[in-house]
């Protein structure tokens, strides 16, 4: 996760060096053997720039996944009305529109990152309402975030094993029984 929002355009340009690095190094080499080190270096920064933006290798990928989930879901809904945004079927739109980066995931045995997603969901059920027409208790909405990003995670791991032959509508519809 990222320490805090970037505050100024080098942060910005900071961390999305660090991103794109990270994943041009995983394209070459294993995750595990990545250093930060090298990682910086590579990128052309001080490897205190890492540790102002970052406390892990891991939170760099969680960083990519919620700049990709923010963007194409503020996409989706200036395209729609909050009421119509089906996020089921969007989130797994965007895993079938970013099958490189899952399957860098996978390659490298990084597919439980998949579940620290839920510390961004957060963010993103805060930012875009996904939740405001949820007849769900104040006590559950606590917990909602936590079960909903874990199926949903759990699910595209498991389209993965079994040669990723469902649509994103069929898998929405597979998880939409589940929770019926």
């Amino acid at each position: 996760m990222l320490k805090q929002k970037p505050i100024n355009t080098n942060s910005k340009r900071s961390i999305n060096l660090l991103v794109d690095t990270m994943l041009e190094l995983m394209r070459r080499t294993n995750f595990t053997s990545i250093t930060i080190s090298e990682l910086t270096k590579t990128a052309g920064l001080a490897r205190n720039t890492f540790y102002a933006h970052f406390d892990t290798k891991e939170d760099v990928l969680t960083y990519h996944m919620y700049q990709i989930f923010r963007k194409r879901i503020q996409l989706a809904s200036t395209e729609a009305k909050q009421e119509q945004l089906d996020f089921d079927t969007l989130y797994f739109e965007i895993w079938s529109d970013n099958l490189e980066f899952l399957n860098l995931l996978k390659e490298n045995d990084l597919l439980p990152i998949l579940n620290r997603f839920e510390e961004h969901f957060d963010l993103l059920c805060t930012d875009f309402q996904i939740y405001e027409n949820c007849n769900v208790s104040e006590k559950a909405e606590v917990y909602a975030n936590a079960v909903y990003a874990d199926s949903l995670a759990s699910i595209v791991k498991r389209w993965m094993k079994t040669g990723m032959k469902e649509t994103p509508q069929e898998l929405s519809e597979i998880f939409k029984e589940f929770i019926r």
